[in-house]
């Protein structure tokens, strides 16, 4: 049998980490903190998200208080603003809010609240109608503060969605109902891996037969 050069193969893995930011979880990132596996699952998928490296993203960790909360907030700031992560930890270290840091950013607040079809309930329906109330043009829009938890439950419910295509609203759900967003992550890979071990189930890994195509199991969109 022809071998494959080793450089090919690493280049094939290195392509597999690019495409697929959930496959390039590694539960020893953040290593050292005391964070749950959820949560390292958590926290590499969001900076995989905004396209933090391994190394910047440990640094940043270790110099917050709560790194589970504030870690995926400071790298979406970053990424909005165009300012350095480290600038922005500067700005936290100060003891500023998360908000006020947003403001001094000048981070809209719709971009960190999303525009949902449904009232996602509370704590996060507040935030949801004044959004909703200022896209209508529903006079002018008082201030709106979220805290900093809430702040943070906005950009986790968008990254945990777009990397387990589940709804935002359902991700809010399981914060309401008192799971972290470690938790939600964890509950949702077993999810993906029940799904795909009842698609191979349903369509054993055998040749496609002679003039039918090949069709793949269906994809389950998460519930929690």
């Amino acid at each position: 049998m022809k071998r494959i050069p080793a450089r090919l193969l690493l280049a094939a893995a290195t392509a597999v980490l690019v495409i697929s930011p959930v496959a390039a979880l590694d539960v020893d990132w953040f290593g050292g903190l005391r964070l749950s596996d959820g949560d390292r699952s958590y926290l590499s998928i969001t900076a995989a998200h905004f396209g933090s490296d391994h190394r910047e993203a440990n640094d940043l960790a270790r110099h917050l208080k709560r790194p589970g909360e504030d870690l995926p907030v400071l790298l979406f700031l970053a990424a909005e603003s165009g300012r350095s992560s480290r600038y922005i930890l500067d700005l936290r270290v100060s003891g500023l809010s998360w908000w006020e840091i947003r403001g001094r950013l000048g981070v809209a607040p719709e971009r960190i609240v999303v525009a949902l079809p449904r009232d996602p309930g509370p704590p996060y329906g507040k935030a949801w109608g004044h959004y909703r109330n200022h896209k209508k043009g529903a006079g002018a829009p008082r201030q709106m503060v979220l805290s900093d938890t809430e702040f943070s439950d906005w950009i986790g419910a968008r990254v945990v969605s777009r990397a387990f295509d589940v709804e935002i609203a359902v991700v809010l759900r399981a914060r309401a109902g008192g799971d972290s967003l470690g938790q939600v992550v964890v509950r949702q890979q077993k999810n993906r891996a029940a799904a795909k071990g009842a698609a191979r189930s349903e369509h054993p890994a055998s040749g496609p037969s002679k003039g039918k195509s090949r069709s793949g199991g269906r994809g389950a969109k998460g519930g929690l």
